[in-house]
């Protein structure tokens, strides 16, 4: 039985209004249609409008006088016992009643339901586990703790609350007590979601959030050679995400991958290679599938859609970019995809969530004070020891300011070089850093954009051939480049360095530039851009 009255005072036309793209009334008949048949589905109500969507489902109908909203379901289910006598119903038959305005209510509960009386159960009940430090009046009207102890709620005991979805008892039960609560009763226990009870505007929105979450899987690996930029943007994705169901999947036998993302508030799981993320896609369908593996083929990409709604890929020049619903790349376009299905440029950039929060260029000064020197989170290149050496050939007396990622496997001393400063390895905070910073040295990954996103100039060289194609890596965007670091050398430099601290000019021209192509870019309004193409 689901009875749904018409009149609602706190929320006007509660069990018709629209969630989700469906009357409220329907979440529930179709989670019932899925244990039972639509005849043995009775839908009580006084309104001609719900009378209609419900006889659209082919549930039945019972119709009954206007009421004043003060009968109770006990003698709402009493009325309904003649009908279902009428249809063929046995004394020993399970009665379930299942609240419209429970709409997040799932069918395998109500099938658990039909369970627990195989199990001897007299009734069922839905409950929440609603522990609190909670209080009480006493007779005197002195408030008094209803809490031996005061601990984290995590450490009360359990305290169930009703959440009205589903209670069910026998027919004969029902009809001989008047009431649906019957020894002995069994408690199920579901989720905050599905305990969700409409019954104000605020639960209104708060189902519309949950109808709206939607499975959002997020497939990035890190490595030594790959380096860790695509975990990081992985997990800005993610924070982005957060409202809805997210999943990040890494590589197995890339240990570091795991070991930062673990750290993170999100779940995790490793696979064996492509192969294994396939097989697991398969058994963990997804609404978005978003790629962060560089260069992908088209057998591989239509694998995965076959079992997620939309693909989106990061900076792929492989022909699996063809296959995708939208290819996204701060760094280089891809030619041979349409502009509709692409987002391309530094506004365009995912930066860590960190950068979303820092307000506020670095300062300009005059004089190089504070040189900063990174090159991801393994430098394969060895670009860090390369520009130590170079600031040792200028005499450079400044601050020397060092950021090394978990995958620098080798020592590092600035004494070495007659440097002096602080080696950072997995720093927290990056902005903070970056921003004390008059210059930076860095190679040509993502990095480069959150420097001139604070205005500090930087001086790039690039870790491999395919940094060489990264459009941002140029004078217009504030950084000067000279190219593949592993072939630069030390004169060569040690020259550019000495050119830009001389030169606060060309500096301040710089700064100037990297703020200017970057002004108003958010990780939000990406991900904006990305749903509005995906018409998601």
């Amino acid at each position: 039985m689901i009875p749904a009255r018409g009149g609602s005072r706190g929320l006007p036309r509660k069990n018709v209004r629209l969630l989700g793209g469906r009357p409220l009334i329907r979440h529930v008949v179709e989670a019932c249609l899925q244990v039972v048949p639509a005849g043995q589905i009775i839908v009580v109500t006084d309104d001609d409008e719900i009378d209609a969507i419900a006889t659209e489902t082919s549930a039945r109908v019972m119709r009954e006088e206007q009421t004043t909203g003060k009968a109770t379901l006990d003698d709402v289910a009493a009325k309904v016992l003649p009908l279902l006598r009428t249809l063929g119903s046995a004394e020993d038959d399970i009665f379930l009643t299942v609240q419209p305005t429970c709409p997040l209510i799932k069918s395998d509960r109500i099938t658990q339901a039909v369970r627990k009386f195989r199990d001897g159960a007299g009734s069922v009940v839905t409950v929440v586990d609603d522990r609190h430090l909670g209080w009480q009046i006493d007779d005197a009207g002195a408030p008094t703790p209803d809490y031996a102890a005061r601990v984290n709620r995590q450490m009360l005991p359990p305290q169930y609350r009703e959440t009205g979805a589903v209670i069910g008892c026998r027919i004969r039960d029902l009809a001989a007590q008047g009431t649906r609560i019957i020894e002995p009763i069994h408690l199920i226990e579901v989720s905050k979601q599905e305990a969700l009870d409409i019954d104000t505007f605020a639960d209104w929105v708060v189902a519309e959030y949950f109808i709206g979450r939607r499975d959002i899987v997020i497939r990035a690996d890190a490595g030594k050679k790959l380096g860790m930029g695509h975990v990081f943007r992985a997990l800005a994705l993610a924070q982005e995400f957060a409202q809805h169901r997210v999943r990040i999947v890494t590589e197995k036998a890339e240990a570091i991958a795991f070991g930062l993302l673990s750290q993170s508030p999100f779940d995790v799981v490793q696979v064996d290679g492509n192969s294994g993320f396939l097989a697991w896609l398969q058994d963990n369908p997804a609404d978005l599938v978003i790629l962060d593996q560089l260069d992908t083929d088209v057998p591989y990409v239509r694998a995965i859609k076959a079992h997620c709604h939309r693909v989106v890929t990061f900076e792929d020049l492989g022909e699996g970019a063809m296959e995708a619903d939208l290819v996204v790349s701060d760094l280089y376009k891809n030619l041979n995809v349409p502009d509709a299905r692409q987002l391309s440029g530094l506004s365009n950039a995912i930066l860590a969530p960190n950068f979303e929060t820092i307000t506020g260029a670095a300062p300009f000064r005059e004089t190089v004070e504070n040189i900063l020197v990174l090159f991801g989170g393994t430098d394969p290149s060895q670009l860090t020891e390369k520009t130590l050496a170079a600031l040792r050939d200028v005499d450079y007396g400044g601050q020397c300011t060092v950021v090394i990622g978990p995958g620098f496997g080798r020592p590092l001393a600035l004494d070495d070089y007659g440097l002096k400063g602080t080696i950072h390895q997995n720093l927290k905070f990056m902005p903070a850093v970056m921003r004390s910073a008059d210059l930076a040295v860095s190679s040509a990954g993502r990095t480069i954009t959150e420097l001139v996103s604070l205005g500090v100039p930087v001086l790039c060289m690039c870790q491999n051939s395919k940094e060489l194609t990264h459009t941002h890596a140029s004078a217009r965007f504030g950084v000067v480049s000279i190219g593949m670091g592993s072939l630069a050398g030390p004169g060569t430099i040690a020259a550019h360095i000495q050119t830009l601290i001389d030169t606060p000019d060309l500096r301040r021209l710089l700064r100037e530039r990297g703020l200017h192509e970057t002004a108003g870019r958010s990780n939000k309004a990406i991900v904006s851009r990305m749903l509005e193409r995906l018409d998601f």
